[in-house]
């Protein structure tokens, strides 16, 4: 009996600090599925969105998770016109940076420090555990490869400012967030806007759509592009265009910030299902959607969508002063 109570004693102390935690996770998980519904915001696209609930579904079959998709100010109209009915619906968002940042500015986020967030960089998780990014897009310079010989495919920003390229870029034609934080990342904000000036010399063609200047790329209408994300090039190539991306240092990463509503209507449920996107079979299930998965141990497909690429993602004072760089974007690039 007394070696058994030093057996229990030694059990005690080498693995008591992992009970609590399992106890938690196991009281959560209960709760969660007495709550019974969870309810996932979000401006991916529909099949993708479905796609994480249903595997959601697969691990907690008692609870009813539900999803609601639209356009990315959609989402925002909604979730605004919920808080000032003060009703909320939705128990999870996962949005862009720009209202990401709003969210959070305007308390409709709750701080939970989910045990998935230590797989996550810093750069991709608020630092009060407000929101984690579970996906990022990057934009890249792509091209066409029967347009642009080797010689001439650019290795940095500048090269674009040679005179072969000077109406042959399509850029979408509301890139602001591209704008202020590549320009904000080019040596600091005054270097930056000198190269954004001598870069609107070019004529950079405006279109609204970054799926749609990749098919234009493709289709030869431009010899290239900026503010494209890699994905829809590498989307394009799966089908046989002619199409390829590099990427221009600094590459800008949009983040897309997930969270969990600080008066969520079914608040445990809330917190399974933000830890099952964050987890490997989340973050999997992102990958098979051909999108970047933020977790460090989940790589995309292929890897270098991410491979050498130094991210710029938009600070938090860059949407805090939004308008102004608005405005910049359209006296520089003469926008609307």
């Amino acid at each position: 009996m007394k070696k058994l109570g030093w057996f229990l004693t030694y059990i005690i102390c080498c693995f008591g600090a992992y009970l609590p935690i399992r106890l938690e996770a196991a009281e959560v998980r209960e709760k969660a599925e007495a709550e019974g519904k969870a309810v996932f915001y979000a401006s991916m696209t529909t099949s993708d969105v479905k796609a994480l609930v249903d595997g959601f579904k697969q691990l907690y079959p008692k609870i009813d998770a539900q999803f609601y998709r639209t356009g990315d100010s959609q989402l925002m109209e909604k979730v605004m016109t919920e808080g000032r009915a003060g009703k909320p619906l939705w128990d999870v968002i996962a949005h862009t940076g720009f209202y990401g940042h709003l969210l959070k500015k305007r308390g409709m986020l709750e701080a939970y420090d989910s045990p998935e967030r230590k797989f996550y960089r810093d750069a991709y998780k608020d630092p009060q555990a407000f929101w984690t990014s579970i996906y990022t897009t990057y934009a890249v310079f792509g091209y066409n490869t029967r347009l642009v010989p080797k010689a001439s495919i650019p290795k940095s920003y500048e090269d674009l400012l040679k005179p072969e390229w000077k109406g042959q870029i399509g850029m979408e034609a509301r890139a602001y967030e591209w704008f202020a934080t590549a320009m904000r990342n080019m040596g600091g904000e005054e270097k930056g806007l000198a190269f954004m000036r001598r870069f609107a010399q070019q004529q950079p063609q405006p279109r609204s759509g970054r799926t749609l200047i990749a098919q234009l790329v493709g289709a030869g209408e431009f010899k290239g592009s900026v503010s494209v994300y890699s994905q829809s090039y590498e989307i394009l190539k799966a089908a046989g265009a002619p199409v390829e991306w590099v990427a221009l240092d600094p590459v800008y990463a949009s983040v897309h910030p997930t969270g969990i509503a600080a008066k969520a209507p079914h608040p445990n449920a809330a917190r399974l299902l933000m830890d099952f996107l964050l987890s490997k079979k989340g973050q999997e299930i992102l990958r098979s959607l051909r999108r970047i998965p933020d977790r460090i141990d989940t790589p995309p497909d292929p890897p270098r969508l991410i491979e050498g690429i130094r991210p710029a993602i938009t600070s938090p004072d860059i949407y805090d002063d939004f308008d102004r760089y608005v405005k910049l974007f359209n006296e520089i690039f003469g926008g609307r």
